[in-house]
C-alpha cells in the first residue's frame, strides 16, 4: 500500500503540475509540497482538505488510502474543524514549520532575534512591518501579502507593504521629504 507521501506526488504527477504549481494552487509555501511529498510532514487539515480539493481527490484518500478516491466530497469538509483560516500568529508558526525551519533559522534569515519571531508566533508583538516583512515573506517563499492573510483575507495589500519597505530603509531625512510628498499629493 502506498504512504500519503507517495499518494501526493503521484496524484502531483498525474494532473500533470508541478510543486510550485501545486504549492500555488493550495495557497501553500513551496517546500511545504515538497515536505509532503518526501514524508516530512504530514500538514494541518487545512493542508490536507487544500491539497486534495487542487489534486481532485477526497481528502481520507489522500490522507491514508481508503474510501473512494475521486468524487463530491464536499460533505468531507465537515470532518476538518481547523481547516478555517488562521489568525496571523497561528498562520506564522504553521508557514514556518512548513517551511521546515526553525524560529532561529528564520530570525536569522529575517535579521531578528529568536525572540522576535517567538513574540509574532504567540501574538504577544504585533506583526513584522517593512523590511521584516519582505524578509520573511522571502524566507518562507511566498508574497508579503500572502503571508499577511488573515482569515482567507489579506490584512495589507501588497503595494501598502512594498511601499512601507522602500520607506523604512530611507535616511530619516528622506524620510521626511517622502512623507511632505505624500501629504502634497492629497
Amino acid at each position: 500500500m502506498k504512504s500519503f507521501s507517495e499518494r501526493v506526488k503521484i496524484e502531483r504527477e498525474r494532473a500533470g503540475l508541478s510543486q510550485t504549481r501545486l504549492a500555488r494552487m493550495c495557497d501553500l509555501s513551496g517546500p511545504m509540497i515538497s515536505c509532503l511529498e518526501r514524508g516530512k510532514s504530514a500538514g494541518s487539515e487545512k493542508v490536507l482538505v487544500s491539497v486534495a480539493r487542487a489534486l481532485g481527490v477526497r481528502p481520507e484518500w489522500l490522507r491514508s488510502g481508503s474510501g473512494k478516491r475521486e468524487g463530491d466530497w464536499s460533505d468531507d469538509l465537515a470532518a476538518f474543524p481547523n481547516a478555517a483560516p488562521q489568525p496571523f500568529p497561528e498562520r506564522l508558526k504553521q508557514l514556518r514549520k512548513e517551511a521546515g525551519l526553525s524560529q532561529r533559522q528564520l530570525a536569522d534569515f529575517v535579521g531578528v532575534s529568536k525572540a522576535a519571531v517567538s513574540c509574532w508566533e504567540t501574538g504577544v508583538r504585533e506583526v513584522p512591518a517593512g523590511n521584516n516583512l519582505v524578509r520573511l515573506a522571502e524566507a518562507l517563499g511566498l508574497d508579503p501579502a500572502e503571508v499577511m492573510k488573515v482569515d482567507g483575507k489579506c490584512a495589507t495589500p501588497r503595494n501598502e507593504v512594498q511601499l512601507l519597505a522602500a520607506f523604512r530603509v530611507l535616511p530619516e531625512k528622506r524620510q521626511l521629504e517622502a512623507i511632505m510628498l505624500v501629504e502634497a499629493l492629497k
